[in-house]
């Protein structure tokens, strides 16, 4: 049924509503019910005809959620880092987590598994150094030999040689963690003054995670544990927002973004060849805001390249980075315009908003 027929017929109920003899001063409830099953149809999914036990189970997840909305501390009404553990042990939260879903359509590259994994396993693994910078993040790089020095942080140490020494590891586990993730266990207002102090620390952390990741074999083993965290929560389809940087190995070597984009599909395909009911995933080629208008040009004819040699693979192209403080689209527009120029199909997906300021996009 269209909108403009659904429209149409919410107009006649109220039409026939008004034309009701003056002295009735009771209001039927039939009418009443039946133009509210008329606007409950209006919605998104209200034609949808529910089996017995999709019944038993929307009245299980409104029960649910009357006692949720009862409690004290109600999760949605609370900061995230306050409202987190309340989540995570939630009866709603843990059967919306086993309920199918569609697709994961706004993730980005560097923030796609948890933390633990990272410190637990990319760290652990031989060859991985870290230093400490002057504004107290930290950064890492994997090499056969000792880097050479990074400036403004500390010399590199050398992770494997550091837990040798300690006791307990713990502790070194938990500092580089913190250094992983906006999370705080201290008030965040306190901790996050100003949407400034906020996004100085949440760019920072993608600073740090840039060693660690783009090293080859992290990076493989960092994506499909990626795909595996979407599979458990049940997505079966992801669309990854990726700067596709140069990928490097051991010895210093570097892959180009062609290769990157060329790993995150092969590794997709063996993603999806061992769990068969996996739709897939495709690229979102981004790059950050705050670059120059050469490089935004430069980037998209890459991505006019990349999407000629991976046409079903690179869904588009898109800007990432804080938005107020960013150069907005229109500043990029010469650049932007190149594929309609040029007859090259090249989507774009500006996630523009995520801001409160005006003229920003």
């Amino acid at each position: 049924m269209s909108v403009h027929l659904q429209r149409h017929q919410a107009a006649v109920v109220l039409l026939l509503l008004a034309f009701l003899p003056s002295g009735l001063t009771i209001p039927d409830p039939r009418q009443r019910e039946a133009l509210m099953q008329l606007e409950a149809s209006m919605q998104t999914g209200g034609q949808t005809v529910l089996t017995d036990a999709e019944l038993q189970l929307d009245t299980l997840l409104f029960k649910m959620k009357q006692e949720e909305m009862l409690r004290a501390d109600f999760p949605p009404a609370m900061h995230f880092f306050k409202a987190r553990h309340l989540i995570r042990t939630s009866p709603i939260f843990s059967l919306l987590q086993k309920m199918p879903k569609g697709g994961a359509l706004h993730v980005h590259d560097f923030s796609m598994v948890d933390v633990e994994w990272l410190v637990k396993n990319a760290t652990y693994r031989p060859h991985c150094y870290m230093c400490l910078t002057d504004n107290q993040s930290i950064r890492f790089i994997f090499s056969s030999r000792r880097p050479r020095p990074l400036s403004h942080c500390s010399p590199w140490n050398l992770l494997e040689t550091v837990r040798a020494k300690m006791v307990n590891t713990t502790e070194l586990d938990n500092s580089i963690m913190a250094n992983l993730t906006l999370f705080t266990h201290q008030d965040p207002a306190t901790v996050y003054p100003s949407q400034d102090v906020v996004w100085d620390r949440f760019e920072q952390i993608f600073l740090a995670l840039w060693g660690l990741v783009t090293y080859a074999p992290v990076f493989r083993d960092y994506y499909y544990q990626g795909l595996t965290e979407i599979y458990t929560d049940n997505a079966m389809y992801l669309e990854l927002r990726a700067l596709l940087p140069e990928i490097y190995e051991l010895d210093g070597s570097t892959h180009d973004t062609a290769w990157t984009l060329k790993t995150y599909q092969e590794v997709t395909r063996q993603f999806r060849a061992d769990h068969p009911d996996f739709f897939g995933a495709r690229i979102i080629f981004t790059v950050h805001r705050g670059v120059n208008i050469s490089v935004m040009t430069d980037a998209v004819e890459e991505a006019m390249k990349l999407r000629r040699d991976f046409p079903e693979f690179l869904a588009g192209f898109d800007l990432v980075g804080r938005e107020d403080k960013g150069r907005p689209l229109w500043y990029f527009r010469d650049a932007l315009s190149l594929p309609v120029e040029r007859g090259v199909t090249l989507p774009f997906f500006f996630h523009a908003g995520e801001t409160g300021e005006l003229n920003t996009t």
